[in-house]
């Protein structure tokens, strides 16, 4: 006992040796790879099944590009929906030490995807990277909140979805460079490196101070109790609203663009990079939002209100943007100078979340509870780039499918409604 107790000590002496801002840095970092690794996808898809399909004696269609697109889309938010047992994790072994094993399970997945020849390995890789990624918002969101002081929490947290834009400036500035050396492989091949991040965090990063459970205390149960689970549940609704709306418009933009471009004549590597450069100003545009957002929750009465003016807003750029310029319109001009602005109100929303909803759970429960609610919301999510896929086949319009599918919105603003406020309140211990 007193063996342990000298150990709890140690662990605790290194947490507070550890500076906030190298804990910030390491989370975040997490984070971006992951954001690389989704936005790659993006950027690569038409490339990736020109080549596919005609391997698997199916051909390379726009409409057969935009379904199996769609599937590779989510099948990979599928496999990300499985974060419930990386919190569960996480809970149980720590945030780090999972953390790690995420890392080097989507690395190693990441690069193989850029060695097999065939549909379904390839659909089955990016279920596997989805599962890996999944992790990172389980067990690194909750090792920060928990990890640095009260002072500085939500600025931090806020700012820790940063990551996610720049790792998709990151993955358009890559597509430019080694697309057109190396192909679509060479970019799947980069996966390899964050493995380099989870050494880094095994030795350097400790797990922040453990809290003692009461005797016979269920996580699980707990969740789901009273009025715990109300709050269970309209967060991971709200969630899943918001990753709807996400996966259904920012995600698709290169794509919309790619095919826009080839249908006007132009080759598909001229496509790719107008693409991949139209991807860099609506990652600048999410980075805007996410560096604004400690200041919005700081400064707003309500995380409830900041939400529902945050979807509200998204949902009518996204109709002007999608149906009236390009679908009525036809004007990819008036498009293109909306795509910050989409960026920026698809983007914010989660940066927001990133503060908020550690904020619900108690530390028991916090990385289980996260991991709940973000698995619940790609599981539906994952519907949504299929049903956009499927949409645009049948109706030959991706403007059009992505107008009908960001309605998701109106939903999501009776979730947040109902979701518990916790402006200027602590996290929970």
């Amino acid at each position: 006992m007193e063996a342990g107790l000298a150990e709890a000590a140690a662990v605790d002496a290194r947490s507070e040796a550890v500076s906030p801002a190298r804990i910030f840095w390491a989370t975040w970092t997490g984070w971006m790879l992951d954001a690389f690794d989704s936005a790659a996808y993006g950027l690569l898809l038409v490339s990736v099944w020109s080549d596919l399909l005609p391997r698997g004696g199916i051909e390379a269609s726009k409409s057969n590009i935009a379904v199996y697109g769609g599937i590779g889309f989510s099948v990979f938010v599928l496999g990300w929906a499985f974060s419930i047992f990386w919190g569960w994790l996480a809970d149980r072994i720590g945030r780090v030490r999972t953390m790690c094993i995420t890392i080097l399970l989507y690395s190693v997945f990441t690069a193989l995807c850029g060695v097999v020849s065939g549909i379904v390995p390839f659909l089955v890789l990016r279920f596997l990277v989805g599962f890996g990624v999944g992790g990172e918002w389980a067990a690194g969101t909750p090792l920060l909140h928990e990890s640095v002081p009260e002072s500085v929490r939500v600025r931090l947290a806020g700012w820790l979805h940063t990551a996610a834009p720049v790792g998709a400036i990151l993955a358009s500035a890559a597509a430019l460079l080694v697309v057109p050396v190396f192909g679509w492989r060479g970019m799947f091949l980069l996966g390899l490196s964050p493995a380099l991040l989870a050494i880094y965090l095994r030795w350097q990063i400790p797990e922040p101070h453990r809290r003692s459970r009461p005797a016979g205390f269920s996580p699980l149960r707990s969740l789901f109790t009273g009025a715990q689970a109300v709050v269970t549940w309209s967060a991971a609704l709200m969630v899943t609203c918001g990753l709807l709306g996400v996966w259904s418009s920012s995600f698709w933009i290169p794509t919309v663009i790619t095919t826009r471009f080839m249908a006007e004549g132009y080759p598909l590597q001229t496509a790719q990079q107008i693409a991949s450069f139209s991807g860099l100003a609506g990652n600048l545009g999410g980075l805007g939002g996410c560096l604004i957002m400690p200041w919005l929750a700081k400064r707003a009465a309500s995380r409830k209100l900041l939400a529902a003016t945050l979807f509200a807003t998204a949902l009518i750029f996204n109709v002007v943007a999608y149906y009236w310029f390009l679908e009525r319109l036809n004007n990819i001009v008036l498009f293109l100078a909306m795509v910050p602005l989409l960026g920026f109100l698809t983007g914010a929303p989660f940066a927001l979340f990133t503060i908020w909803l550690p904020e619900l759970f108690s530390s028991g429960t916090r990385g289980l509870g996260l991991g709940f609610t973000f698995s619940v919301g790609r599981v539906f999510a994952a519907l949504g780039p299929l049903t956009i896929g499927t949409l645009a086949a049948g109706i030959g319009s991706y403007p059009a499918a992505i107008t009908l599918v960001s309605m998701i919105y109106v939903l999501g603003i009776a979730f947040v409604a109902i979701c518990r406020e916790t402006a200027g309140q602590r996290l929970p211990a």
